[in-house]
């Protein structure tokens, strides 16, 4: 019986064997400053406005950083596009019009900034900040944006939140401000 095991055991062992090998290579392609992904959510919408000052009910937020391309992790991501969408101070995305939406443009050196509101948790999601970016010769990424010290990160349905996405904030003259770079 003993025999009978162990032969089964040996019989599955290639396998086991090829499919780690293909996950360690696949890590191992993988860019070690690439941004993750995270998912969409129900509420994104093409066509956004191009403006740098997204939103100004509630507390004001200023993010800003430089997008990348993953092949190298230093060379800049210029003329990028970034939609970006998040709630309203009521926790509620606007799918009639463009409140909360807008696409930014990096520049030659992959800059890009943007000016909004804080927006607040609802349900159990963070506070967080939806990006989808668009570069030559990149593939697209969607991603989210989350926030230091909000006690929803460990408790979020999506459980997402790479530490490399939660940023921390500084107040300045009541703006809070963070630096949020993307690499593709």
């Amino acid at each position: 019986m003993y025999r009978k095991t162990f032969i089964k055991v040996l019989a599955v062992v290639p396998f086991i064997s090829t499919a780690f090998r293909s996950i360690l290579q696949r890590d191992e392609s993988i860019s070690p400053c690439k941004t993750e992904k995270d998912a969409e959510g129900p509420f994104y919408k093409a066509d956004a406005p191009s403006r740098i000052v997204i939103e100004t009910k509630g507390a004001p937020l200023h993010i800003k950083g430089k997008v990348f391309q993953g092949s190298d992790c230093k060379t800049p991501a210029a003329n990028a596009i970034l939609d970006v969408w998040h709630c309203d101070t009521n926790g509620d995305y606007d799918m009639s019009g463009y409140k909360g939406r807008a696409q930014i443009k990096t520049d030659a050196e992959g800059n890009y900034s943007f000016t909004t509101i804080f927006p607040p948790p609802y349900g159990n999601r963070p506070r967080h900040i939806h990006f989808k970016v668009r570069a030559e010769r990149q593939p697209e990424l969607t991603t989210q944006l989350y926030f230091q010290g909000d006690p929803n990160i460990e408790k979020d349905f999506a459980r997402h939140a790479e530490k490399s996405r939660v940023i921390s904030l500084l107040s300045e003259n009541n703006v809070k401000m963070g630096v949020f770079n993307i690499y593709l």
